[in-house]
């Protein structure tokens, strides 16, 4: 009878070297699902994030701009793609007056050209702190008034507060930092309307495009009333507004609803990808490592022989299959790693969806939960085959080894 004290892990493993291309060929299979399972699962929790603080952080119930740009808006917001466009300012007074509009802030787009906080150009956002609702709750500092040439940046803008950044030839010292949103407001520097204005008026590097800018703004905010439909006072925004000054409205449920379907299909393809993929990993692995113990019938019986009992016998094949497991899992998950992380912001650019980061402990709980499933699951699938080849005839099975 073999020592009680063998360690059946070190057996495992050279039975495992014997066969390595085999073998490797199932930690393969083990690791691809390892890693479709761990980076889709951190990229939908990412997404998720971001649609929940999308739902939470717009803010208005409604963006009235200009006809025709209710996309490059939308694109603005998500993506913080760079943008100008313009209405009449006297747009902002008549839409205050219209019942069921609590309360509505102008803002101003201008795309930068490029600076010392960014390799490329950013989206500069102007907007008026007496009446904004939009950017002054996600400040991380506090601020009660702007001095002159103040801003505020988006979290993912490389600066922090009381760093000095040029804007078309002219410093400006950042005031406060906004908390991450998942949208396009990382990306972007937001300037009061004040400051905003005298940049347009006179800059040199700035085409001239009003004598005075005052009279423009980009988008008007809308915050309904809390009892009635913010649908019904678009519509009665536009019925006002639309034709006079060539108006076009895009309500914020419209923007996470369209955000939530695409989110819902790019999760569920994920998950059905990962859930055929295990699939068809659990038949490989069983079949393969099936037809691999009846090729070791002689092996296994002579250690039958030699004393081994078979809960022996059983362990050591449940071993194995563990560790070409747990080894494919684990280099399945540093493969998805290297992918997720270093790329993240590449991944999310294609989709167009807005993200917001995670937790350490959270991405490791993912991580682990991965490999629990892969290290469980092989030898499950397995069981059925190592309890019918521990059952086999001894003697049998060395008659046919012969």
């Amino acid at each position: 009878m073999p020592d009680a004290n063998l360690a059946l892990h070190r057996l495992a493993l050279q039975n495992i070297r014997r066969k390595p291309y085999r073998n490797l060929g199932l930690a393969f299979l083990v690791g691809l699902f390892s890693a479709i399972l761990f980076g889709g699962s951190v990229l939908n929790s990412q997404l998720s994030r971001g649609l929940e603080s999308l739902s939470e952080r717009l803010g208005a119930d409604i963006l009235i701009v200009p006809y025709g740009y209710e996309r490059t808006a939308m694109a603005a917001l998500l993506r913080g793609e760079p943008s100008t466009y313009y209405m009449p300012q006297e747009a902002l007074d008549k839409i205050r007056d219209i019942p069921g509009v609590a309360a509505a802030t102008p803002q101003i787009f201008l795309a930068s050209l490029s600076s010392a906080c960014c390799a490329e150009e950013v989206q500069i956002i102007g907007f008026d702190p007496e009446s904004d609702f939009l950017i002054w709750p996600w400040m991380k500092n506090k601020i009660d008034q702007f001095k002159a040439n103040e801003i505020v940046v988006g979290s993912k803008i490389n600066a922090k507060v009381g760093d000095e950044i040029f804007f078309f030839g002219s410093l400006y010292r950042v005031a406060a930092l906004m908390e991450a949103t998942g949208l396009g407001l990382d990306t972007s520097v937001f300037m009061p309307l004040s400051a905003l204005y005298e940049l347009m008026r006179n800059n040199q590097q700035l085409a001239r495009q009003f004598d005075v800018p005052e009279r423009h703004i980009s988008a008007v905010a809308v915050k309904v009333a809390a009892d009635l439909p913010p649908k019904a006072v678009g519509q009665a925004i536009m019925q006002a507004c639309a034709i006079e000054y060539n108006l076009d409205q895009v309500l914020s449920e419209n923007i996470v609803n369209e955000t939530s379907r695409r989110l819902h299909s790019l999760s569920s393809a994920v998950h059905w990808a990962a859930a055929g993929l295990w699939a068809l990993a659990i038949l490989v692995i069983s079949l393969v490592f099936s037809v691999a113990v009846s090729e070791r019938k002689h092996e296994l019986s002579l250690y039958r022989l030699l004393g081994a009992r078979r809960s022996w016998l059983a362990k050591l094949l449940l071993w194995e299959t563990f560790l070409i497991c747990a080894g494919g899992a684990t280099a399945g998950l540093l493969l998805a790693a290297c992918i997720v992380f270093p790329f993240n912001t590449l991944i999310f650019s294609s989709l167009n969806l807005p993200h917001l980061g995670l937790a350490g402990g959270l991405i490791a709980g993912q991580a682990l939960l991965a490999l629990a499933i892969a290290v469980v699951s092989g030898p499950l699938a397995c069981v059925n085959t190592v309890l019918s080849i521990t059952r086999s005839d001894v003697y049998g099975a060395l008659r046919e080894g012969e």
